[in-house]
């Protein structure tokens, strides 16, 4: 192992458990707010504002789990592990591989999806539960199929026995790492990428399209100015956590790209094209809080930098039903 490889290694000691458990402290925060403190939401908005959290967790289970490494210099790419899960055998470590890639794309579409019932809400005659459901089922079919791609990916170049038995000789000593499997972009696995890439930047361009016409319908509604700077403040926040992905993931694919192309190995990219794309987990909870305006003024509230308001029932319920 090299200087600089074992000076990366040194940090990642230290980085990845502080991001684990900050990550972790925010997501619980921000569920328990979800669970408890959202008041009269609308059940999609709980539902889906909890499914973007719990698929983040999931991410960042398998992230921290595995601390995969992908050796782009190499061809075909090599993918490493050197989290706690190196000692498990190769298929488990290549099936969550495969799992992380699920989840990356199922948090992002999340996002997209509740960008979508908002759209809904504010068209009162779209806000039921059916249209809503058949949405969600609609904005999913690439995630399913992606899924189904995988799963392809895992019983072909993972599951037969000879892989294994090569990668179990391979996996004798596990100190340092393991090998997972390794990478080709043949027709399945291409297709795959493709759609993951693509979904990537896709995300903020399809926000700020659905965000207009929201914002359009809602200078039309009736709602008073608290309701509709309500509005416009979740959905500010939704456009917000929809660049994430193409901010943390842009650099390193055009890192890896580069890399797969010149044969030149980049420890940052190595290391970063996994980790990068888990840092939303970490600043989604805050963009949430900061954005929901109910959670804003609770934690306002707390912290003694706002004033309880005491309201009557009726105007409690009116406020409730204009934000969601």
């Amino acid at each position: 192992m090299s200087s600089l490889e074992q000076d990366y290694r040194d940090f990642l000691d230290i980085y990845c458990p502080v991001f684990f458990f900050a990550t972790l402290i925010m997501q619980f925060i921000v569920l328990y707010f979800i669970i408890f403190l959202a008041g009269k939401m609308s059940a999609p908005f709980r539902i889906m504002l909890a499914h973007t959290s719990i698929c983040q967790l999931i991410l960042l289970f398998i992230t921290m789990s595995c601390q995969f490494r992908m050796i782009s210099s190499h061809v075909p790419v090599e993918v490493r592990v050197y989290g706690p899960l190196r000692f498990v055998r190769a298929i488990y470590t290549y099936a969550l591989h495969q799992a992380w890639q699920f989840f990356m794309f199922m948090s992002g579409m999340s996002i997209i999806v509740t960008l979508f019932f908002k759209l809904m809400t504010v068209n009162a005659m779209f806000a039921k539960k059916w249209p809503m459901f058949i949405a969600f089922c609609i904005f999913h079919i690439p995630v399913v199929f992606s899924g189904g791609l995988e799963v392809y990916l895992v019983i072909t170049a993972a599951l037969p026995a000879e892989i294994q038995e090569a990668l179990a000789l391979r996996n004798i000593d596990v100190s340092l790492y393991s090998v997972t499997g390794t990478l080709r972009l043949q027709t399945v696995s291409l297709i795959n990428f493709i759609i993951m890439v693509g979904a990537v930047f896709v995300y903020p361009i399809a926000s700020f399209l659905i965000a207009a016409r929201t914002l359009f319908l809602l200078n039309r509604n009736v709602l008073s100015k608290t309701g509709k700077a309500e509005h416009r403040s979740f959905i500010a926040g939704l456009c917000l956590q929809s660049l994430l992905p193409v901010l943390t993931y842009f650099p390193t694919f055009v890192l890896y790209v580069h890399c797969v192309l010149t044969g030149t190995e980049m420890l940052f990219q190595q290391y970063g094209i996994y980790l990068m794309p888990t840092t939303p987990a970490l600043i989604d909870p805050f963009l949430t809080l900061t954005f929901m305006v109910p959670f804003r003024n609770r934690i306002l509230t707390w912290v003694g930098l706002r004033k309880p308001r005491i309201v009557n029932s009726n105007n409690l319920m009116s406020v409730t039903r204009s934000f969601t």
